[in-house]
């Protein structure tokens, strides 16, 4: 049986790398001459800047409004950019988890399955990682992310736990957070979470569109994206990926 088209969510923010947006972008617009895959770009403002300067315009504002649709995708990609420092774009997105940006991963990281549409994949991108991890969605599963951070994202990953551990909101009996585990790789596949959604985070930069790649091969096949790559004329690195859990 076929599988129905992707509806994917783009987030930006001021400050967001380039390449992790052009990335996939590149390949979820190359797959299958884009029958496979719509992607709406989402942001708080019309236009927003990446960290080379590059000005983006988005096709959606994020809002409530976005919020409550928010079940209509399927794929959701949250970008990097310079998070070395408190004052990097960001550590800065981080801060506040209860911002509409950061309420917007989370609540997508919890959303059931829609019957007859494709499970869920919440794909980070390098450094993006930082966003997941601080709301506890790597919780006890593998991750990766920019090889310049992997002494920063675990203080994210236990901070992230002990938060999604502890939140009103989340609360429940017997609902301990694990922080999660990273491990240097092109990406990684988690496997999926507790509500069905399959956790993928990418290395640095160019890595995400190998993770991108990765999502096509498991939803439409690896022919489909063996040539997206050709037609990117893009070496795919598939086989630095490490894949837990079953196929999607």
């Amino acid at each position: 049986m076929a599988q129905p088209k992707s509806n994917a969510l783009l987030l930006l923010y001021p400050g967001f790398n380039t390449l992790d947006v052009n990335g996939p972008l590149e390949v979820f617009k190359k797959s299958g001459t884009t029958l496979y895959f719509s992607v709406t770009v989402a942001s708080e403002t019309d236009i927003t800047t990446s960290a080379e300067g590059a000005h983006m315009k988005h096709d959606i504002p994020i809002d409530d409004n976005l919020l409550a649709s928010l079940f209509s995708y399927d794929l959701l990609i949250v970008p990097g950019g310079l998070a070395l420092s408190a004052t990097d774009p960001v550590q800065q997105q981080a801060k506040n988890r209860e911002s509409l940006f950061n309420r917007l991963i989370h609540t997508f990281s919890k959303l059931p399955a829609t019957p007859g549409r494709n499970p869920r994949v919440l794909l980070s991108i390098c450094t993006g990682a930082i966003l997941l991890a601080n709301l506890g969605i790597f919780n006890a599963h593998y991750c990766t992310t920019h090889w310049g951070i992997y002494s920063l994202l675990p203080a994210y990953l236990k901070a992230g736990a002990e938060w999604a551990t502890t939140s009103t909101s989340q609360s429940s009996q017997n609902n301990q957070y694990q922080a999660g585990m990273l491990i240097p790789a092109r990406f990684v596949d988690a496997g999926v979470n507790a509500n069905g959604v399959r956790i993928i985070s990418s290395g640095g930069i160019s890595c995400g569109i190998d993770a991108s790649l990765h999502v096509v091969k498991r939803r439409y096949g690896e022919e489909e994206a063996g040539e997206t790559a050709r037609l990117l004329d893009y070496g795919w690195r598939q086989t630095e990926g490490v894949v837990f859990g079953e196929e999607f």
